[in-house]
């Protein structure tokens, strides 16, 4: 390597720490460990080692645990309001739990995708297992809405690719020079859309959309969450597409026009958390184009679990 420096890994364990005391150090390491996100409750004697990696902005973490309970909750969600996907891959032992409403069961060698931003719960045995953490922004460039991959189980066949760099690639860390990080963090990604495309039943002998189609109407929608014109018509000229092609784009959430409401709804949930932010919550509901003040705080409160003022009252300063 000619003298260059290699990835170094940050290692922690539990090993050092009073037995009543594990748990709680292990919860307050604060973000990027994925162990901050969630409450944890553990079930027996509590221990966990872990080895970190930061690549590019994506953090991964291979650890060994004892059996707990994970819950990532409104509450905490609006505390801490981090925004990616989380990527789990199990080596070994079970988990399960549930994502909003899906429910889900984790065998070895398994791939669990969570939109970090939804409720979910979760119950591990004993366990080995690889986290990411990718931010949306480019997780959605690439894979498309994070919330409509909350809680999918990607097989163990389909999973073997990126299962197997990711292992590899924890033998390698030292070898490969620091420079090369973000080359090492597009291939894990790339690995991942291949295995989520492995895994998708969907789109299968259908016509596919334009390369990058997905990424530029999603842009154009977050673009324009405040705009009258954004219209099924007006996106389908700017983006040079066929209603059909952009249904498509979005048949995984149930169609362009609930995207566009969910992203008006996160885009109110945000601005309902930002302590410097004043607008009545009426205005900000006509702002982002819902005109009936109650029938947004139902749809508010079907997609976070709590109403606006709820939500409002959570904020930090």
């Amino acid at each position: 390597m000619g003298g260059r420096r290699g990835i170094e890994p940050v290692r922690y364990s539990t090993a050092g720490i009073a037995p009543a005391e594990r748990h709680e150090a292990w919860t307050d390491r604060g973000w990027p460990s994925i162990a901050s996100l969630f409450d944890s409750t553990p079930i027996g004697p509590f221990s966990t080692s872990a080895e970190n990696v930061y690549l590019d902005g994506i953090p991964v973490s291979y650890s060994h645990g004892t059996a707990r309970q994970l819950a990532r909750t409104p509450e905490r969600i609006a505390a801490d309001r981090i925004d990616v996907l989380g990527v789990g891959v199990l080596i070994e032992g079970e988990m399960h739990g549930v994502a909003r409403t899906r429910e889900f069961v984790l065998h070895p060698g398994e791939i669990l995708l969570f939109d970090i931003a939804q409720p979910v719960t979760m119950t591990m045995s004993a366990c080995r297992s690889i986290q990411l953490a990718i931010p949306r922004p480019l997780a959605e460039s690439q894979l498309g809405p994070v919330a409509a991959l909350h809680g999918l189980v990607i097989g163990r066949d389909e999973a073997a690719l990126f299962r197997a760099h990711l292992l590899k690639l924890s033998e390698a860390l030292q070898l490969i020079a620091a420079e090369d990080a973000p080359r090492i963090a597009r291939t894990l990604l790339d690995l991942l859309v291949v295995a989520v495309h492995a895994a998708s039943d969907g789109a299968k002998g259908m016509p596919q959309p334009p390369a990058g189609a997905a990424a530029r109407a999603r842009e154009e929608i977050r673009a324009n969450l405040e705009s009258s014109s954004l219209t099924i018509a007006n996106l389908c000229r700017r983006l040079k597409v066929s209603r059909s092609t952009l249904h498509r784009l979005f048949e995984c959430e149930g169609g362009v026009q609930t995207y566009i409401r969910n992203a008006r709804l996160d885009a109110a949930r945000l601005a309902l958390l930002d302590t410097g932010n004043d607008e009545r919550i009426g205005a900000i509901a006509d702002r982002l184009g819902f005109s009936d003040a109650a029938h947004f705080s139902r749809l508010f409160r079907t997609r976070f679990g709590q109403t606006p003022s709820q939500c409002r009252a959570l904020r930090r300063p």
